[in-house]
């Protein structure tokens, strides 16, 4: 993946674009701020792609965790409303978690997928979204991403990946 979009500040205006519905409602929700950023993977076709190609990443910050509950409900029930939103199961991630999926035919009859996950951890609300080809790209591929997100954002421990050679390790 590369960096697409640099990590950069939300204000309400960037969130709720024109919406003055959404832009009020995360006003009168405490909204403090917020950051996205955008990563891309170049697969040529993308009948070959095996996992995401696209991963956009957001939080946004409330005042409270009240507040930040207030426009995740809102948010769920916006994502549901999707034409084509399938509901998907989260398993346990931070304190309030929901996922859809979507699907679009490309021009060549190929179908992507678009996955999006939203979940709140305490006064946090952070929206993850993933883009590939159906069956290439699927829910644990967000969900393994937005979990690493929450054991960062509650300053758990998180181990170093293991770096695989090939080669067996001898036994001790």
């Amino acid at each position: 993946f590369i960096l697409d979009t640099a990590p950069h500040p939300l204000g309400v205006a960037d969130i709720a674009a024109a919406n003055r519905s959404a832009a009020h409602q995360l006003t009168a929700a405490g909204f403090l701020g917020g950051a996205s950023e955008d990563f891309f993977r170049s697969v040529g076709s993308l009948v070959l792609a095996d996992g995401p190609v696209q991963v956009k990443d957001g939080v946004e910050r409330f005042a409270s965790t009240a507040g930040a509950g207030d426009v995740y409900r809102a948010d769920v029930s916006r994502l549901d409303a999707a034409p084509g939103a399938v509901a998907v199961s989260t398993g346990s991630l931070g304190d309030e978690a929901h996922a859809t999926t979507t699907t679009a035919v490309t021009s060549d009859g190929l179908t992507a997928v678009e996955i999006t996950v939203e979940w709140r951890v305490q006064n946090l609300l952070d929206i993850l979204t993933v883009r590939g080809r159906e069956g290439g790209t699927r829910p644990d591929d967000a969900f393994i991403l937005a979990h690493r997100q929450t054991v960062i954002e509650l300053g758990l421990a998180t181990p170093a990946p293991r770096v695989t050679t090939g080669v067996s390790p001898s036994p001790t």
